[in-house]
């Protein structure tokens, strides 16, 4: 499958992997739809979605961003976070997680871009699924420290040097980054799952999302500190 990749300065490339994570997830999701509604899934679905090639390294036991044979230069950072994101949050072993974040890491560092709003949020929840703390809360201050916060309106913009419009992903991405990233939560087959550790801030003495509505029901959902000074979420139902 020849598609532009999710780093779009890679195009006509085979095997991209966030695009076959993705097709995998939504045709699987399609057929448990059909299940629900008393429909009968077209079987080429769950075919396809177990044929689909995920690119991954048996040397370095981490994923890669496509095929092998694709010339890699570091025009653009590695994508692999985005499989942790919530979106997607593709299951693979806690190693094979660290080993994908921490390549995703070291490309950004040889790529040399300047502060980019959309990789913020993707960086900090990956950070936050591997457990690396401080490096969840850095990329997620970096919202405010990178020059993508314009005046007079403080408005984000999709780059740093760029000023003009409202870059409603970056924005988006901030929320879901304290949703899902700080949380460790996610939405599962059977519910609102803690899946990761929580995550606070060394500075913040704690958060509270506010009337969190999921199936039917209300929530207030916090991160505290337990006497130990590690991070903890409580639910309260409304």
């Amino acid at each position: 499958m020849h598609v532009t990749s999710v780093a779009e300065s890679y195009n006509d490339v085979p095997n991209d992997t966030f695009t076959n994570v993705s097709a995998q997830k939504a045709l699987n999701i399609a057929g448990m739809a059909a299940a629900l509604v008393g429909e009968r899934a077209d079987p080429h679905w769950a075919q396809v979605a177990a044929k689909l090639y995920i690119p991954f390294s048996e040397t370095g036991q981490r994923h890669l961003d496509f095929d092998a044979g694709v010339p890699r230069e570091p025009l653009e950072g590695s994508t692999l976070g985005l499989l942790m994101y919530p979106s997607l949050d593709f299951a693979m072993t806690p190693q094979i997680r660290r080993n994908d974040f921490n390549y995703t890491m070291i490309s950004v560092k040889e790529g040399h871009h300047e502060p980019h709003g959309m990789g913020m949020a993707p960086a900090s929840i990956a950070a936050a699924a591997v457990g690396d703390a401080s490096l969840a809360v850095a990329w997620l201050q970096n919202n405010f420290t990178s020059n993508l916060i314009k005046p007079p309106f403080n408005v984000r913009t999709e780059t740093a040097s760029n000023n003009s419009g409202y870059f409603i992903t970056s924005s988006g991405g901030f929320v879901q980054n304290l949703l899902y990233g700080f949380s460790g939560l996610r939405i599962q087959e059977k519910g609102l799952v803690g899946a990761y550790a929580p995550v606070l801030p060394p500075a913040w003495k704690s958060m509270t999302l506010k009337d969190i509505a999921f199936r039917g029901q209300h929530y207030d959902i916090t991160i505290d500190r337990d006497a130990g000074g590690r991070a903890t979420l409580a639910r309260k139902v409304l």
